[in-house]
């Protein structure tokens, strides 16, 4: 009979051994489990945050797209109605009336001076050239260093 209870300690044991293991199993597996469900739940919040940024910065880039464009067509019609005004002013809007006087009665000078070069005529000397010949390579010249040297000249020609 001490056999049998040998026996029957062993499987109760083995029983009592099986139950406590798939207790403890189950325990490290749902630690695990909520781990990952905790880590799941702080990604969708901050995907969450991100997205609501998104937007924020979206919405925020979308208002000053539209203050720009008013801007602008705050400018555009500006300058169409400075366009408009300006076929009815003088022909100079940025000049003073005394600047465009002094303007125009120096045009008119520039004209007839222009007029004046424009009987120019392409067999004319140039004013600058001169009828003898001057300077450095002048006849006279070639004289005074070749007395200076004491040599007499002699002209080619």
């Amino acid at each position: 009979m001490s056999w049998i209870i040998g026996i029957l300690l062993v499987i109760a044991g083995a029983i009592i051994g099986f139950f406590a293991a798939r207790y403890s199993q189950s325990k490290g597996q749902s630690g695990d489990l909520e781990e990952q469900v905790e880590q799941s739940q702080q990604r969708l919040t901050d995907y969450q945050r991100e997205v609501s940024e998104h937007f924020i910065t979206a919405n925020a880039m979308v208002e000053q797209l539209a203050d720009t464009q008013q801007r602008l067509q705050s400018y555009l019609n500006q300058s169409a109605e400075l366009l408009e005004k300006s076929d009815t002013q003088s022909d100079l809007p940025f000049f003073a009336e005394d600047t465009i006087k002094q303007l125009r009665v120096a045009n008119s000078l520039n004209k007839d001076h222009r007029s004046g070069r424009d009987s120019y005529s392409g067999n004319d000397i140039p004013r600058d050239y001169t009828e003898g010949s001057s300077g450095l390579f002048s006849n006279s010249y070639e004289e005074k260093f070749d007395e200076d040297s004491g040599e007499e000249s002699s002209k080619t020609s």
